[in-house]
């Protein structure tokens, strides 16, 4: 038995390892680390970056499956995520390019418990705490590189900063995420008011200043609109909440019935207008009307997924492979030069797994929310649930997020998850 300065040593341990785990999981920090090797020799770097990006996820599965994953979970949704991950394992049978489909269902299936080893080992407080830590360092680090002209840190073309993640809308899902998980600690903060309690605020308004001024000047429409999203779910718990704590209470049976099926009605139009409709919108806020060419790549994924709408083409392997392109010129489109994914999670989903892979995806999520839904309730910052799953959701309907090796993608499955239970519940 350890004694209980050792149990608090191991504790901070692994809140270390957890933020050092998150961090690497934005990938900015790891592509930053082997940048120059990657000039030098360009064919070994990647598999350099998957070394770095496995070794990290190792003690994570390792401290999992010490602690396990109780049955009740297993046979629920966490089950049918679990499920999914296997189709798209599976998958790697008969994809159009095998080897590619074996290793990204290997880092999407071990990053999905890396997910889980972050639900089942902390609390919602602890999680959103680890959470806004993890992007700050990073973004600390791109708020340098951008002031002192780091190369690649700026786009002088458009005038948006990209700091140390190469790309934009990299730069953006860790300053929105910093952003969200210190709204919601400054929630907690302010309905709990613990000593200090100002003290904290203040000090989670100053990261709120840095990692929205990041947002805004990565000029990133895809984390805004997730935002939006996040926000509007968000909003709308609370306001059950409000109704609940007015002794408005609503019957377990109308939350599953009608509460939460309209919810879920809800916000998947909100999403899907958002994505159907961006071009509009970002021409009335004056955005980039052909939105890099996305919408193209959809509609070719799209008429790729037509090919093969059962099974999929296998995970990540559609555009990888010439068969799909030549399916796509068969039905009349125009070739894409040097596109190597389709820009959207959601399409990587239906043209990996088809509609099996897609519908237990589906399922998980749906699942999870109505699990999760007395956390409204009893916890005090319970809309993170339904917010953050959302939220990745959205993002991912613009860009490929839904893959292994990406804090996204964890932090859909720890949401979906859960948490383990605080001892304050307000």
């Amino acid at each position: 038995m350890l004694d209980l300065k050792s149990h608090q040593i191991l504790t901070w341990l692994e809140y270390f390892y957890v933020v050092v785990l998150l961090g690497f999981l934005t990938q900015g920090p790891v592509l930053k680390i082997w940048e120059a090797s990657g000039y030098i020799d360009t064919g070994i770097i990647s598999n350099t970056k998957f070394s770095t990006y496995l070794i990290v996820q190792i003690p994570a599965l390792l401290l999992l499956f010490r602690r396990g994953i109780p049955a009740s979970l297993l046979k629920g949704p966490v089950g049918v995520l679990l499920a999914f991950c296997a189709w798209m394992f599976i998958s790697t049978f008969w994809s159009t390019f095998s080897s590619h489909s074996l290793v990204e269902s290997f880092t999407l299936t071990v990053t999905c418990l890396a997910g889980l080893y972050i639900a089942r080992s902390f609390t919602l407080l602890q999680q959103l705490t680890l959470f806004l830590v993890a992007m700050q360092p990073g973004l600390v680090v791109s708020w340098y590189a951008v002031r002192n002209n780091w190369s690649g840190a700026v786009n002088f073309d458009e005038n948006y900063w990209i700091g140390i993640y190469f790309n934009r809308n990299s730069l953006a899902p860790p300053a929105a995420l910093g952003l969200l998980a210190a709204l919601a600690l400054a929630w907690i903060l302010i309905v709990r008011r613990p000593k200090y309690w100002a003290v904290f605020l203040s000090v989670l308004l100053d990261v709120m200043l840095l990692d929205l001024g990041l947002l805004i000047r990565s000029k990133s429409s895809t984390s805004i609109g997730a935002i939006v999203v996040f926000v509007f779910v968000w909003g709308f718990w609370t306001s059950v909440r409000w109704l609940h704590r007015r002794k408005v209470v609503i019957p377990k049976p109308k939350m599953l019935e009608v509460v939460y099926p309209s919810f879920v009605l809800g916000v998947t139009i909100i999403t899907w207008f958002g994505f159907r409709y961006q071009q509009r919108l970002l021409a009335i806020f004056g955005g980039n009307l052909d939105f890099t060419g996305r919408t193209l790549l959809w509609r070719y994924s799209w008429v790729g997924f037509s090919g093969k709408p059962i099974f999929g083409w296998g995970w990540m392997s559609a555009w990888q492979t010439p068969e799909f392109f030549s399916f796509a010129q068969f039905k009349g489109w125009l070739p894409l030069i040097n596109m190597h994914w389709s820009h959207s999670g959601v399409m990587d989903v239906l043209l990996g797994g088809g509609l099996i892979g897609a519908g237990l995806l589906v399922v998980a999520i749906f699942w999870s929310g109505a699990r999760q839904l007395e956390r409204v309730f009893t916890q005090t910052a319970g809309q993170w649930t339904f917010a953050a799953t959302w939220f990745v959701i959205a993002a991912s309907t613009q860009e490929s997020f839904i893959v292994g090796n990406h804090f996204l993608w964890l932090l859909l499955v720890a949401s979906m998850a859960g948490s383990r239970n605080e001892t304050i519940e307000v």
